[in-house]
């Protein structure tokens, strides 16, 4: 085997990756001492423990949120429904257009909230840990708020945002 098939290049990963179904999430954050908020979205939520309750995900070393997260250490993860393909394209552009004042958000914990999502985890990060060109962050549950009743969920897959019906289309 050679070396090349155990490390393939970024955009192979890059490319390998658009090919499973995941979850959509936007990550938001603020420091106690800043009233701006920072988020971004994210695909890699994962659930790490269910005791104590851990959760993880990555954020890119680039990241505009990356120094108010690291500050903070608190984050609010919204899972987002599948109609919110607009909010998951806004928190993945440019970051001086994130937090609109149109109605899609607010305050809640002293933490950016997401309205009409379809899960909302409010956390503390326990770690930071480096991973190439990201960190994961390991981040403990302290609250959750699930919608009732439940939405599709926003997925994505092959690059884009879409609701489950939507995918393979």
């Amino acid at each position: 085997m050679s070396v090349t098939a155990l490390h393939p290049p970024p955009a192979d990963l890059r490319s390998l990756f658009r090919r499973p179904t995941a979850s959509t999430w936007v990550i938001t954050s603020a420091a106690a001492d800043d009233a701006d908020p920072v988020g971004f979205t994210a695909i890699s939520v994962v659930s790490v423990s269910l005791d104590p309750p851990l959760v993880s995900f990555n954020v890119a070393k680039t990241s505009s949120s990356l120094v108010t997260l690291a500050r903070s250490r608190r984050a609010a993860l919204h899972l987002l429904a599948s109609h919110q393909d607009v909010v998951a394209a806004r928190f993945a552009a440019d970051r001086t257009r994130r937090f609109v004042e149109d109605g899609t958000w607010g305050w809640q914990d002293g933490l950016p909230r997401l309205h009409d999502v379809n899960a909302r985890l409010v956390t503390t990060l326990t770690d930071l840990v480096d991973a190439g060109d990201s960190f994961v962050a390991i981040a403990r549950v302290h609250t959750t708020s699930v919608a009732s009743p439940a939405q599709h969920t926003l997925l994505h897959h092959a690059g884009r945002f879409a609701a489950p019906h939507q995918i393979g289309a």
